[in-house]
C-alpha cells in the first residue's frame, strides 16, 4: 500500500488545483465579462511564472535532464510574456511583450544550438515519461484547441437564435449587435479552456520534475 502513497497525494493535489481553478473561472463569471485584468488571467500569469521557475529552479538538482528544463522554461517564460502583454504594453511602451518575448527566444535558441545534441537526449529519455504526457496534452489544448473553439462563427451559429429571440430591437436594429452578444460568452469560455491548458501544462511540468530528480540521483 506505501508504494501508492505519493499517487494518492498527487490525485489528490491536482483534484484540488482543479476545484480551485473552477472556483476562479465561477468568480469571473459572476463579474459577467472575463477582461485582460480578470482573475483567471491572472492566475494563467501566476501558473506559467510558477512552472518557469520551477524549471529553472530544479534544473541543477534535475543534472541528466538540465538542458531540457531550461529550454522549457524559457518557451513558458514567452508565454507568460505573451499573456501579460497587456500591461506591459500600457505600462512600459508599446510592443514591450514582443521585446522581452524576443530576449527570451534568442537567450533559448542560443542555448539550444550550444547543446542540440544533449538536448535531443533528453528530450527523447523524458518523452516516454507521463508528466511529457500531461505537457503535450495542455500544450495542443492550448495552441489547437482552444484557437479552434474560440473561433467567432462557431459562437455566432450557437447565439444567433438566442439573440433573435431575447433581444430588444429598436427601429428595426437589435439594441445589442449579435457579435457584441455572443463575445463575452465566447472570450469567458476560450479563457477558461486556456486557463484548464495550463493547469494541465503545469501538472506535466511538477511530474517531469520528479521524474528528473529521481533519475539524476540514480544516475549519481
Amino acid at each position: 500500500m506505501k508504494p501508492l502513497y505519493p499517487l494518492f497525494v498527487r490525485l489528490l493535489a491536482y483534484a484540488g488545483l482543479m476545484f480551485l481553478m473552477s472556483l476562479i473561472i465561477q468568480f469571473d463569471f459572476a463579474e459577467g465579462e472575463v477582461k485582460e485584468d480578470s482573475l483567471i488571467e491572472i492566475t494563467q500569469e501566476v501558473i506559467l511564472l510558477i512552472g518557469s521557475l520551477l524549471l529553472i529552479g530544479f534544473s541543477s538538482k534535475a543534472k541528466d535532464f538540465r538542458i531540457f528544463n531550461l529550454t522549457l522554461a524559457g518557451i513558458l517564460g514567452i508565454h507568460f510574456v505573451r499573456e501579460f502583454d497587456f500591461w506591459l504594453n500600457t505600462q512600459l511602451f508599446d510592443k514591450a511583450w514582443q521585446v522581452l518575448a524576443l530576449i527570451i527566444l534568442v537567450f533559448v535558441v542560443v542555448m539550444v544550438i550550444r547543446n542540440w545534441k544533449k538536448l535531443v537526449l533528453e528530450t527523447a529519455s523524458i518523452s516516454k515519461t507521463y508528466g511529457f504526457a500531461f505537457f503535450f496534452s495542455g500544450f495542443i489544448i492550448l495552441h489547437v484547441f482552444s484557437r479552434l473553439y474560440g473561433r467567432k462563427i462557431m459562437w455566432i451559429d450557437l447565439l444567433r437564435d438566442t439573440h433573435t429571440k431575447y433581444v430588444v430591437e429598436e427601429n428595426g436594429d437589435k439594441i445589442i449587435p449579435l457579435r457584441d452578444f455572443m463575445r463575452p460568452v465566447k472570450d469567458a469560455s476560450e479563457e477558461s479552456i486556456e486557463l484548464l491548458a495550463y493547469s494541465i501544462i503545469l501538472i506535466g511540468v511538477v511530474e517531469m520534475i520528479i521524474f528528473g530528480v529521481k533519475s539524476s540521483r540514480k544516475t549519481n
